[in-house]
């Protein structure tokens, strides 16, 4: 609580010696919903078109004056109201985000019927209902309060999953951070064998929202990393690990405690990091959105589901929620070496034409890769929502 207050005066005070902040929001055409991931939606928008709304407390810089005092005019010093304010001030036609996992954004569009409202998905979720549902509705028979008028999602099967509880018109065009990056055609690769590596920087004495313990969670990945590592080093080659968190530093000695210095290689994760995945040969992982864009892109690529036979994370399970069975050429729910060992040896064995076509047969419908978004680009023009040309 005193960490949030501390947060919030600094960006008051931050935002206050900024010009801008004290005049009245401009017209624009779209709002960008949450300055996080902004990067990637700008990519196909015209700066003149839209203007962004930030939605957190944090390193928050842009706190508008203008509308903190239309909030001391009626008395409500509320986000809802701050928010409601910043929306009709600006008067877009369109309201765009990528936070997938934030309520707030699901109920805005009953107060703004004209807006048409965009959500893109941007990560596989453990169970989406823990992040858009408050706790106070679970359990209890309701109606759809959540409403979008279209929501992007990764494939078909997450449209049936999510439509009972989110009432929009539904589009699957795979992964738009993904999408949004070229494939680089690199033939003499540079990482032989890379490992999505898991967060190393968590309290793992702390709960999850499904009350387990991180450390519970997450033993079964640094397992994995540790035996994937000595079987790599046994082929004669040292593996490559994709750091997710973003301290190096203890990343580096987490791996180095966990696996051996000499037994790694570490790799820090800069930005949206795609280019470690084309430059790529094999990629390695356990639950990972960065692991089904990698198949989606191209790379041969070994899945390992182990947290699938967990109670409470079967929908860790590969390809969910697209019913797959729990083995296949290169996917498994079991992280022991004879698997290890199966899927390694059908990697490295097929070669790169075969591998295109099992993408193609059995990968496509989890997730298919649309370069430069050109279905979104397509859909833009149908409801004349301004892009780049």
């Amino acid at each position: 609580m005193i960490s949030t207050i501390i947060d919030i005066l600094n960006s008051i005070v931050v935002s206050a010696f900024k010009i801008n902040n004290w005049k009245r929001p401009p017209k624009k055409k779209i709002i960008i919903y949450d300055r996080a991931r902004t990067k990637i939606i700008e990519k196909y928008l015209d700066k003149k078109n839209y203007l962004i709304f930030d939605n957190r407390f944090k390193n928050n810089y842009t706190i508008n004056f203008n509308i903190i005092f239309k909030m001391l005019i009626n008395l409500n010093f509320s986000l809802k109201n701050y928010k409601t304010i910043f929306i009709d001030t600006v008067s877009p036609n369109f309201i765009i985000s990528m936070i997938d996992y934030n309520y707030g954004f699901y109920r805005m569009k009953k107060q703004h019927p004209k807006i048409i409202f965009i959500l893109i998905q941007f990560a596989w979720r453990r169970d989406i209902t823990d992040y858009i549902i408050p706790e106070k509705e679970k359990n209890t028979p309701t109606k759809i309060l959540n409403e979008l008028d279209y929501f992007l999602v990764f494939n078909e099967a997450l449209k049936k999953k999510l439509r009972g509880i989110i009432k929009a018109k539904y589009l699957d065009f795979g992964s738009f951070t993904s999408n949004s990056f070229k494939i680089k055609k690199i033939k003499n690769k540079k990482y032989k064998y890379l490992l999505i590596g898991q967060n190393t920087e968590l309290d793992l004495s702390k709960k999850m929202t499904e009350g387990l313990k991180w450390k519970d969670y997450l033993s079964k990945d640094y397992e994995f990393a540790k035996n994937l590592a000595l079987y790599i080093k046994s082929k004669g080659h040292k593996l490559y690990i994709l750091g997710k968190s973003y301290n190096h530093s203890q990343a580096v000695n987490f791996y180095n405690e966990l696996i051996g210095k000499k037994n790694f290689i570490y790799l820090p994760r800069k930005g949206y990091s795609y280019n470690y995945l084309d430059e790529s040969e094999h990629v390695f992982g356990t639950t990972s959105t960065m692991l089904y864009e990698a198949a989606s892109r191209g790379n041969k690529v070994g899945i390992f589901s182990i947290k699938s036979k967990m109670k409470k994370f079967t929908n860790t399970k590969f390809g969910w929620p697209v019913r797959v069975q729990n083995r296949g050429q290169f996917w498994t729910n079991n992280g022991s070496y004879k698997e290890i060992d199966r899927i390694f040896n059908y990697l490295t064995n097929i070669s790169n034409d075969e591998w295109q076509k099992i993408v193609r047969s059995k990968f496509n419908k989890i997730l298919k890769y649309d370069m430069d978004n050109s279905k979104f680009k397509k859909f833009s023009k149908k409801i004349n929502l301004p892009i780049k040309k």
